[in-house]
């Protein structure tokens, strides 16, 4: 066999190499046309966005978006995006959980209920002078003494909870936190800081029992009182 022999062999078998990869290539340029094809028609097929969104997520990460545009001309570049966005966190195909949180309705008594707590001497201390206009729709106004809470408004509500628990068990249910955090600042009242400055009449109520004491402690030791 000579030289030029061995050229023909070599170019011959280079040329049945690649008509075999093409027909490979087009086998499976066939295949993926039919997957596409499938795939876009279950999408036009679904009734609703979430649904066409998860059978979108199974190929949005693969191919490309002017790839899918000629199997779903009407594909929107945002929607092509929220589905890949739900492949990367869901799950390519993974059923989209469109559960909304139902509004929870709350009755009279459990806002009276939160309101008495909030205004007791607990939480609430009424400052002697002072007064506040509360203005009703009816036209009417009220004067209300000015109040301190001694607690903040996280620390009144975890104490609120804990007395609901406590006291009542399972027999009540109190308002959400949300919802208590609202009346919260919807009825306003300066918060106390510390023990001086803004509740100072507090302060000086402490500093005088803490004088009398100290009294009564140097009588006894006189022997005067006992």
């Amino acid at each position: 066999m000579s030289l030029d022999d061995d050229i023909d062999i070599v170019w011959q078998a280079n040329i049945e190499n690649s008509k075999q990869i093409c027909l490979s290539n087009d086998n499976l340029d066939k295949n993926l046309r039919l997957i596409l094809t499938s795939i876009a028609e279950a999408y036009n097929n679904a009734s609703h966005w979430t649904i066409r969104r998860q059978i979108l997520s199974i190929m949005a990460k693969d191919v490309t978006f002017s790839t899918i545009r000629i199997f779903i001309p009407d594909l929107t570049s945002h929607r092509f995006n929220m589905a890949r966005r739900h492949a990367d966190f869901e799950g390519k195909g993974a059923v989209v959980d469109d559960t909304r949180t139902p509004i929870i309705r709350y009755d009279d008594y459990q806002l009276e209920h939160f309101i008495e707590f909030i205004v007791s001497p607990h939480i609430c201390t009424d400052l002697p002078f002072g007064e506040k206009q509360l203005h009703l729709s009816t036209g009417e106004t009220l004067l209300i003494p000015l109040t301190i809470r001694n607690l903040a408004p996280q620390r009144i509500i975890e104490q609120y909870y804990n007395y609901c628990k406590e006291y009542y068990g399972d027999t009540f249910r109190p308002l959400g936190q949300i919802t208590l955090f609202s009346i919260l600042n919807g009825c306003t009242a300066s918060i106390r800081r510390s023990l001086q400055g803004l509740d100072s009449f507090s302060a000086e109520g402490s500093t005088s029992f803490d004088l009398l004491t100290s009294i009564v402690d140097g009588l006894s030791t006189l022997g005067i009182f006992c």
